[in-house]
């Protein structure tokens, strides 16, 4: 039995497959690996990690921080095919794959070729003018949502079970999970969809075997790794770092829907979704139902899931940009049709959406640290105040009749935002200031490669500008609180590895050393260790005597 009637493959000219490539590059020329130079925060930390597993280190032992091991394991891969460089290289061909899904997906479901380069553009334009650094684990689940979200509308088109596609459902979700299981929570949403269509339909034997491929994907990944933590007695410090410390409170703020919700707002999701559900509930391709489900599903998932940190970081908005393709895809292709209300509706809500993240850029600015949801709200109402008299295009974009000529603007506007970000690109993750390129270089003249570094602070880049190992597997950041002294671990590391420099932030130095006595007893064993073995020599640059 199939749910759906027989068709055809849409055909992938060679156009398609090199106009997507040529965007994959456009978008991850913003990406610093690919300069050799250092992407934010935990990208760094990551592509650091990934190297020193690729040397031979052992993960969760020789290197610790509190992610999925999936993330390191890429890492190491790209390291070990072409150096830092390498892992920009598996980035870009995972961002190419996503792109040509994306365009195959939306094909499957007959939108227009308009509405396929607007709605990507549009998507990565967003992307990379807000949300990117390269490598962090949300911009690794964004490229693999996309090549999930081809394998779940082919099996929804198909009706029935086929195995290629489940195979690539299941990997993509295997990779996702093992990497951050919050991730995954576009795969949630079509899984328990297609998973409950098919039981209702009585395709039992495609929902069970819908059921077990991503079983069989989960241990089929997971396997190899299991037996690594296992054959070095890592096993227990994998689950640990992995899964236990996000439920004992070292980490985090507690759960909060509000937060969870940011990124819903901050996308402009919130605002496409009305009319997305308008559109598919107007129209009667057998399709519609499960895709609103699975979008829908997929948005409760990531609220649930970006709610459990209780933190408001920029990165985590990403999340919610993988499910924004389909709503934006289906309001651009039925605004190009008659211009009725719900046509109005779609291009009013596609036109107040974009206006909304544009006076949120221009009026004020983006930052990549921690936001508090006060900014967060002050920002988001402000803006849209800002963004409302844009409104009173739409009757004029119905009266002069541009419906053929706006999209083509359009997809201009949003290739030059790309140009301009892949070249930021040129100028970001590079040292931050004239004393860091100093400390940097003198690392690189005073110090061999198989010397090793300690960055006393949050500052993983400078592992990536110096190409050194760290003196100690205790990389994670400051708001990581595990239950058990991580000075006194770090101090025990440094004294067997005896780094050939130690650097840090000048002004936090002279103050924890000012006030010493008043400071607990590992971070006093901690300065005065660095006191008595290191000499200054440059701001925030300690050598070893």
């Amino acid at each position: 039995m199939r749910l759906a009637p027989p068709r055809h493959y849409p055909f992938l000219p060679p156009s398609v497959i090199i106009l997507t490539a040529l965007l994959a590059l456009l978008f991850c020329l913003r990406n610093p690996l690919v300069y050799a130079m250092a992407p934010g925060f935990d990208a760094s930390l990551f592509a650091v990690m990934g190297k020193m597993w690729a040397d031979g280190g052992v993960l969760y032992r020789d290197m610790i921080d509190i992610k999925g091991p999936m993330i390191f394991a890429i890492d190491a891969l790209g390291y070990l095919l072409g150096g830092f460089r390498g892992i920009w290289g598996l980035e870009w061909l995972a961002c190419w794959l996503g792109l040509l899904a994306s365009w195959h997906a939306l094909a499957q479901l007959e939108l227009s070729t308009r509405t396929r380069l607007g709605s990507l553009l549009a998507i990565l334009a967003l992307y990379g003018t807000r949300y990117y650094y390269g490598n962090m684990t949300e911009d690794w689940t964004f490229h693999l949502a996309l090549i999930g979200q081809w394998a779940f509308i082919t099996l929804l088109l198909d009706g029935r079970f086929r195995l290629f596609p489940a195979l690539v459902a299941g990997l993509t979700f295997a990779i996702v999970a093992w990497m951050r299981m919050n991730n995954g929570a576009l795969w949630g949403g079509w899984y328990l969809t297609l998973f409950v269509l098919w039981i209702i339909h009585n395709q039992w034997r495609s929902a069970l075997l819908l059921l077990l491929s991503s079983l069989g994907c989960l241990a089929l990944v997971g396997a190899p790794l299991l037996a690594y933590f296992r054959h070095y007695g890592v096993l227990d410090e994998f689950v640990y770092y992995s899964f236990s410390i996000f439920f004992e409170g070292s980490y985090g703020n507690g759960t909060s829907l509000a937060v969870g919700a940011v990124g819903l707002f901050r996308t402009g999701l919130v605002m496409l979704l009305p009319a997305f559900v308008l559109v598919l509930l107007a129209r009667n391709w057998h399709w519609s139902l499960p895709v609103l489900s699975a979008t829908l599903l997929g948005v409760v998932f990531t609220l649930i899931a970006n709610s459990v940190s209780g933190h408001v970081f920029d990165h985590y908005d990403v999340l919610y940009l993988q499910l924004g393709l389909l709503p934006l895809a289906c309001l651009l292709d039925r605004s190009k049709e008659q211009g009725d209300a719900l046509a109005l509706l779609c291009v009013g809500s596609v036109i107040l959406t974009a206006a909304w993240l544009l006076a949120q850029q221009l009026g004020f600015g983006w930052s990549t640290k921690e936001w508090s949801l006060e900014r967060v709200r002050e920002v988001l109402g402000t803006s849209l105040l800002w963004a409302l008299p844009v409104l009173v295009l739409v009757p004029l974009w119905r009266a002069w009749d541009v419906r053929s000529l706006t999209p083509w603007l359009a997809t201009l506007a949003m290739l030059i935002v790309m140009i301009d970000n892949a070249w930021d690109g040129t100028e970001m993750g590079r040292p931050f200031n004239p004393a860091a390129q100093l400390r940097v270089d003198r690392v690189l003249a005073e110090s061999q490669p198989g010397d090793t570094l300690w960055v006393d602070g949050i500052w993983p880049q400078y592992y990536l500008w110096t190409d050194r190992t760290p003196a100690s597997p205790y990389l994670f950041f400051a708001n990581v609180n595990p239950p058990y002294d991580v000075r006194e671990r770090t101090l025990e590391s440094l004294k067997r590895q005896q780094p050939k420099f130690i650097i840090g932030k000048q002004a936090r130095f002279n103050e924890m050393i000012a006030s010493l006595q008043k400071q607990p007893p590992s971070t006093q064993a901690f300065y005065l260790y660095l006191l008595d073995h290191y000499e200054q020599v440059a701001d925030g640059l300690y050598r070893r005597r």
